[in-house]
């Protein structure tokens, strides 16, 4: 019968529409139980090349498909070309069939989980890039105020997002993205409340990024004692960005900065009186910068 022919056809056909159309289900049960990022929406300046990274990640991903076409081509076709050759009258299902079911539902199932696994990683990753660039940004217009603004500084198995040298001190800035809820009225901010000791926002509470910014503080103290010869006290300081940051008076009066870089939210690195002189913020911009590997 002219049908059988077609069962190869229908085999990729009906598989791929199973993967499209759970994609599909998962990415919409997503964006509606999922939260925003507060930068959702907003105008993001562009960092140098921008652009041409965005161009690299497009020709990447068009690349990948182009290299998933070459290795799909000739076991597909050969499917096709294999199930037009069965004597369909002579097939019965038993225990091999069903031991290539179950196979598909194991590697189906298994190729599932990763693409959930990885997507939702990706899309944290992306929060996390999108926040770090926006913190970056706005820190770079302290240079008009005399501070040195470092990113991305190598800490051996860890990095520190960004370091102000600024004349009042010397700041460990960790940038953190978290989503707002889900159910938050448009235009109403996000806002988070700071104790000094942990961040409470209004349908959960954490305390890890704060312990996290005054690790790194520490060994960013510790480092420059031992290279400068000379104790440097070190201000852990926590960025939130799109997040309205409300304080208690045990926030004010924390041994941590928590603030959000968005509209003036830096400016308070500029303030108070000069503690470090402008030769002494070269030295340790120059002692910190021992710590970014040297080009080859």
């Amino acid at each position: 019968m002219k049908w059988q022919y077609f069962i190869g056809h229908a085999v990729f056909i009906g598989s791929a529409l199973i993967t499209i159309v759970i994609v599909l289900a998962l990415k919409i049960m997503r964006e509606r139980q999922q939260r925003r990022s507060p930068l959702h929406g907003r105008q993001i300046g562009n960092v140098p090349g921008q652009q041409i990274q965005d161009r690299i990640n497009k020709a990447g991903d068009e690349a990948g498909f182009g290299v998933d076409v070459m290795i799909l081509a000739l076991p597909m076709l050969f499917l096709i070309w294999a199930t037009m050759r069965i004597d369909w009258t002579q097939v019965r299902f038993g225990t091999s069939e069903l031991i290539f079911l179950v196979g598909w539902v194991f590697f189906f199932g298994y190729g599932f989980w990763k693409y959930q696994r990885h997507s939702r990683r990706r899309e944290q990753a992306r929060d996390g890039l999108l926040a770090e660039r926006v913190t970056g940004m706005q820190l770079n217009r302290l240079f008009a105020h005399g501070c040195i603004v470092m990113h991305d500084l190598p800490c051996g198995e860890f990095n520190i997002d960004h370091v102000v040298i600024a004349p009042r001190g010397v700041y460990a800035v960790e940038t953190k993205s978290f989503r707002k809820p889900k159910n938050l009225p448009a235009g109403t901010p996000a806002k988070v409340e700071f104790d000094g000791d942990t961040l409470k926002f209004s349908d959960f509470t954490s305390r890890k990024p704060i312990e996290q910014s005054r690790r790194q503080a520490r060994y960013l103290s510790s480092f420059l004692r031992e290279s400068l010869g000379e104790a440097i006290h070190v201000v852990p300081a926590l960025a939130l960005p799109g997040w309205w940051v409300g304080k208690t008076e045990s926030g004010k009066a924390s041994d941590m900065f928590v603030f959000t870089p968005m509209g003036r939210g830096c400016e308070w690195f500029t303030y108070g009186e000069e503690c470090i002189p402008a030769a002494k913020r070269h030295l340790i911009s120059q002692a910190l910068a021992t710590k970014y590997p040297a080009a080859t």
